[in-house]
């Protein structure tokens, strides 16, 4: 009987901190993308200065984020990510609209990607 609530403890344990990483996880990524689209707005706009002072605040979101991801997500992820970031940066320092667009769809799905690989769902279990 004490193995039974032992086992139970160690479960609800697991559970509860599957809960907190995915939340930390969930409100990041809408953070981060919601400051993409706005990001996306002002490169359209040829707004480049704005579009650098948000891509600081991304980079900034994201340095915090990463420290905790780190623990929890693949590290091929967080370099596929960090890639990202590093060429958008590029893009915008050129004034490149196409490039630094296209760029920031990528990022927004890699971001996308870690929130889904990380829900709780059937196709994450099997």
């Amino acid at each position: 009987m004490k193995s039974l609530f032992i086992s139970a403890f160690i479960v609800i344990i697991l559970i509860t901190s599957w809960i907190i990483i995915y939340n930390f996880i969930e409100k990041s990524v809408h953070n981060i993308n919601s400051m993409l689209s706005e990001m996306e707005d002002k490169i359209y706009n040829n707004n480049w200065n704005s579009a650098v002072s948000i891509y600081n605040d991304i980079y900034i979101k994201w340095k915090n984020t990463k420290k905790v991801l780190m623990l929890v997500i693949e590290h091929e992820e967080m370099e596929k990510i960090n890639l990202t970031l590093e060429k958008i940066k590029k893009y915008i320092s050129i004034n490149d609209k196409s490039l630094s667009i296209g760029e920031t769809a990528a990022l927004k799905y890699f971001l996308n990607h870690i929130r889904e690989k990380e829900s709780l769902s059937l196709h994450n279990i099997f």
